[in-house]
């Protein structure tokens, strides 16, 4: 507003002078007229040539290059394929949607649209392999990476699957060679053991758990096995059906014809029982009648042996065999004694058919011998009488390591047997042949406290052999069939099935009669 001092024009009323009017216009000076607004105002229409230019330009390009164009532009055909992949994606049809979604790529080129539908299309591919290598399904599985591969072009997840492929074929040949070798052996009978088509089918199914072939296999095994068994019923020939079904149980304990073969042949037992203990009973009454060995078929002899060719391993028809050896032995004393040499040979011969390494028979043969030399008045050189006596002190370093029948030749019986034929008057000889059985026992017992049972086994056998006629030896034996039912108990206890078996086999051995061992044997056989 400028300094107050500053002097004012001068007004009516003394203040500032201003004016309320409305402000002048403004008139914009003049533009020069020159060249260019010339030449506007004489061509007016330049715009919309240029336009109509670039149509023209617009329509012969998409006269060329009509394809292009239409993949440029959405059209209803492209969307129905589209919508077909999709919906054919979604169903799982996946030839079909790689099918629509290669028909959609025809029309519209590299579509985002296509493009993702058929790198879906590959991953579903991809899941589908891996189903099919889970199922070891290789044939399927190479199919789908195929497919996979030709969509997707590659990728880690791609190339891990091919190589479980090429993995799941190299077992696939190692599994063919297992199943041919498999059917040879079956079809060569060669069914159990080592290379057997039991063990071989067994580590097929190891390698595939679901091989279907596998357990067909195993079943025809099983009926073949089956066969046998009844086979060997039919013929009466229990032992080696016995035999048979205990392998059938071992190696295939849930074959279905188990039970069924397991009682028969209880059945057939029963009855070859109850025709022995007839026999058995008419051989005791022959025994005590003195009809021992006469010739015949109703001597005691005779019919303990009519028992054991049905039954080979009854304890009371070898007791009964022992007992007619132990009775030759005694009338052939008695025969010594009244001077009939040769009558006492005969019932010896007899008895050692019997009892061929009984300590009795030996010493029995050696008293005959000394007979025979005092009737025949012959003299014993001092040479003969030192490699007596020298035999049996190398007999009684046998008996102290427990070679009471084996090795042949250098065992303790053979080396007093040697010394009391050189020397029938040999009291070393002679009392340590009588010792020999006791020191068996002992040796025995001595092996079962250890927990020895094979070699317990070896010397309760000695035992029986050495003096065949002595109740030491059948206690022997139960003593030990019942330490082999306490191993199988062990065993079935800890799962050892085969162990649990093996072990009852020996306690049948040992103790046949014993009901803990039948009762076990016929839960093992049914599976139990």
């Amino acid at each position: 507003m400028g300094s107050l001092d500053a002097p004012r024009p001068a007004s009516a009323d003394g203040l500032p002078h201003f004016h309320a009017g409305p402000p002048a216009r403004r008139v914009p000076p003049a533009a020069p007229r020159g060249p260019s607004r010339h030449l506007r105002d004489r061509h007016p229409v330049r715009p919309w040539l240029l336009l109509g230019l670039l149509l023209v330009l617009l329509v012969v390009l998409a006269a060329r290059h009509r394809d292009w164009f239409a993949r440029l532009l959405p059209t209803p055909q492209l969307n129905h394929l589209l919508d077909q992949g999709d919906r054919a994606l979604a169903q799982g049809h996946l030839a079909a949607a790689r099918g629509f979604y290669l028909q959609a790529q025809t029309l519209s080129g590299e579509n985002s649209r296509v493009v993702g539908g058929l790198q879906a299309v590959g991953q579903a591919e991809l899941a589908r392999a891996r189903a099919a290598l889970a199922a070891r399904d290789a044939a399927a599985a190479g199919k789908a990476l195929q497919q996979a591969q030709a969509l997707l072009g590659g990728g880690l997840e791609l190339q891990r699957l091919q190589a479980q492929l090429v993995r799941l074929r190299a077992r696939g040949v190692e599994q063919a060679d297992l199943l041919a070798r498999a059917q040879q052996a079956f079809t060569a009978g060669h069914y159990v053991g080592d290379g057997g088509a039991v063990a071989l089918y067994r580590q097929l199914l190891q390698q595939d758990p679901g091989s279907a072939v596998a357990r067909h296999g195993l079943d025809q095994v099983g009926t073949a096995l089956a066969r046998q068994a009844r086979a060997s019923l039919a013929d009466g020939d229990l032992a080696m059906a016995g035999r048979q079904i205990e392998q059938l149980a071992r190696v295939l304990p849930t074959q279905a014809d188990l039970p069924d073969l397991s009682a028969e042949l209880a059945s057939r037992q029963r009855a070859v029982q109850d025709a022995d203990a007839r026999l058995l009973a008419q051989a005791a009454k022959q025994m005590a009648q003195g009809h021992i060995a006469t010739p015949g078929s109703r001597s005691a002899l005779s019919l303990y042996r009519q028992v054991l060719a049905q039954d080979p391993g009854n304890a009371q028809a070898q007791a009964g065999l022992a007992r007619v050896a132990t009775a030759l032995i005694v009338q052939a004393h008695a025969q010594t004694d009244a001077g009939d040499f040769a009558a006492a040979g005969t019932l010896l011969d007899q008895a050692a058919q019997l009892a061929p390494q009984s300590t009795e028979l030996a010493f029995a043969r050696a008293r005959l011998a000394r007979a025979q030399q005092r009737a025949a008045q012959p003299r014993i050189a001092p040479e003969q009488r030192r490699r007596a006596q020298q035999l049996a002190q190398e007999a009684a370093q046998a008996a102290a390591r427990g070679d009471f029948l084996t090795p042949p030749g250098q065992s303790a019986f053979d080396l007093y047997r040697r010394a009391l034929d050189l020397d029938g008057g040999n009291a070393a000889a002679s009392a340590g042949l009588r010792q020999l059985p006791v020191l068996a026992a002992r040796a025995a017992r001595q092996a079962l406290t250890a927990g020895r049972l094979q070699r317990a086994g070896r010397l309760v056998e000695a035992c029986a052999q050495l003096d065949p006629g002595a109740g030491e030896a059948a206690a022997l034996r139960r003593q030990l069939g019942a330490a082999w039912l306490q191993q199988a108990d062990r065993d079935l206890a800890g799962g050892r099935h085969a162990a649990a078996r093996a072990a009852l086999a020996q306690a049948q051995r040992w103790a046949p009669d014993d009901p803990r061992v039948q009762a076990l044997a016929q839960g093992l056989a049914g599976g139990g």
